[in-house]
């Protein structure tokens, strides 16, 4: 599923006057971003998922269905304004994807613990993909402390070993 996503946002153009100037200023505006990563990845994997599931799909889709509005009517509706909030072409085009994906885990399970942590394995994925595969490569040149790396390795396993844990004890339900 992310890697479909990936591959519909790289259909958006990223040359031109206007969508290759601000693919610049996004690309430059990331890698200064990521010369903080403990910020950056607890922001983008950590609290954008929670905030975010629990304003589209916890509150907006939900609402929406409760108000018996069609279930694809509210699961599009609310993707829509989730990639809008990116407010970026090629994120808006991911974010109704994924969006529409979540809210469809979201309409079937009634759970907003599956929304955020799908979301979460979709931002945590896409932070460790700019780590390892940034075009320039400045950023990994760099001698970067062996402690943030341990850092970033134990929020990992702390995320994933959280996940196992709720996903097995929905089961056991």
């Amino acid at each position: 599923m992310i890697i479909l996503n990936e591959y519909i946002s790289s259909l958006v153009p990223r040359e031109g006057p206007i969508l290759g100037n601000m693919y610049k200023e996004i690309e430059e505006f990331l890698k200064k971003e990521v010369k903080n990563p403990i910020p950056f990845f607890s922001t983008t994997v950590l609290l954008a998922p929670i905030c975010e599931e629990v304003l589209f799909r916890g509150i907006i889709l939900n609402g929406m269905l409760k108000n018996k509005i069609h279930p694809i009517k509210a699961i599009l509706f609310s993707s829509f304004l989730f990639g809008l909030t990116h407010m970026n072409p090629w994120q808006f085009v991911g974010g109704l994807f994924i969006g529409s994906f979540i809210g469809f885990i979201y309409f079937v399970t009634s759970s907003i613990i599956d929304c955020i942590l799908l979301h979460v394995f979709n931002n945590a994925f896409a932070v460790f993909s700019m780590f390892f595969f940034m075009k320039n490569e400045e950023i990994l040149s760099q001698e970067i402390d062996i402690n943030f790396w341990l850092i970033l390795t134990i929020i990992f396993t702390i995320i994933v070993a959280g996940c196992i844990f709720l996903l097995k004890k929905r089961r056991k339900i």
